[in-house]
This record gives C-alpha cells, sequence and structure tokens, in this order.
C-alpha cells in the first residue's frame, strides 16, 4: 500500500483541472459525504475563462487543488470557507482520486488547509463538519489535532483554535 508522501495545495485553476473536478463532483462515490451544490457542476462547465472559473470557486473563501510534491495533477481539493464569525473558517477536504483514499493524502490536505488558515488567513478557529458515518474523514480530523465538540443531525462538529494548532506543532 502507497503511503502519502507531503502533498500541497495548488491554487491555480485552469480548465484540465476543472474538468477532473467535475468528474469528481459527478463520482457518487466521492460526493456521498459532500454538501455541495448539485448545480455546480453545470456552473462550471458554463464557466471556461479561468479567471471567472477562479471567482466561482473562491467566492466564499479559498479554493485549492490538492498535489502530491512529485506529481503536480490534483487529486483532490480543500476549500476554506470564511465564517460569518470572527476570523472562523470552514474546512472541507476530499480526495477524488479513489485510488489513493485511506493512504493519508486527505490527512496531510488537512494540515496544509491548516497551515494556511492559521499562518496566512490569520484565522482564530477553523471548523469542520464531517458525515458521522465518514470513519476515514473523521479519522484524519482527529489524527491532525481538531476536537469533536458536538455531535448530531448525522455530522460531528470539529473545532482547532490557532493556539491549539502552534502548540501541536511545537511540541
Amino acid at each position: 500500500m502507497e503511503r502519502a508522501p507531503s502533498v500541497f495545495l495548488h491554487p491555480d485553476i485552469n480548465q484540465p483541472r476543472t474538468d477532473r473536478l467535475i468528474s469528481w463532483l459527478e463520482n457518487p462515490a466521492v460526493t456521498r459525504y459532500l454538501n455541495e451544490d448539485r448545480s455546480i457542476t453545470s456552473r462550471l462547465r458554463e464557466t471556461p475563462d479561468p479567471v471567472f472559473l477562479t471567482c466561482q470557486l473562491n467566492r466564499q473563501g479559498r479554493f485549492f487543488f490538492v498535489c502530491r510534491e512529485e506529481d503536480p495533477e490534483p487529486i483532490g481539493f480543500v476549500r476554506l470557507a470564511e465564517l460569518k464569525k470572527n476570523d472562523a473558517y470552514e474546512l472541507v477536504v476530499a480526495i477524488g482520486r479513489q485510488t489513493l483514499w485511506g493512504n493519508g493524502y486527505g490527512t496531510q490536505a488537512i494540515i496544509r488547509c491548516l497551515e494556511t488558515a492559521f499562518f496566512q488567513r490569520r484565522a482564530n478557529t477553523v471548523a469542520a463538519n464531517v458525515h458521522a458515518d465518514n470513519l476515514r474523514s473523521l479519522r484524519a480530523f482527529e489524527k491532525v489535532g481538531m476536537q469533536r465538540v458536538s455531535q448530531g443531525c448525522g455530522y460531528v462538529h470539529f473545532l482547532l483554535n490557532r493556539e491549539e494548532f502552534l502548540n501541536q506543532r511545537l511540541a
């Protein structure tokens, strides 16, 4: 089994990457636990200009493709959505390439996204809502130190603040 090497978050959005994103968003196995608007794929198809694609995907925060260090082709995506609370963000992560599921890429992507949130966006808090039956994602969020704060309506709510994240990194 392949183990996850380092990943990086790639902000560049172009048509080939968007086509890959659309294929992931049309795959029921990938979207099973996502709450994405079902019309997003048709809106992405109708927007061929990279500038408009970038605006569409970044309209509520920041969107990045997840890439392996040795391969610039995306394997998934993360989104940091700004919440209305003071400097808080919600993190969404999806590894679209199913053959890589269970190899730690999601965990690595969460870490890179937390670094972006706390160091570049100056977030105070990052939250995540994970389906209670999505065991891989639950393990990944716990592994990076996010704390379960509540559970209900089929979701587990995680939080992590900047101070806790920094303490983990320094330990």
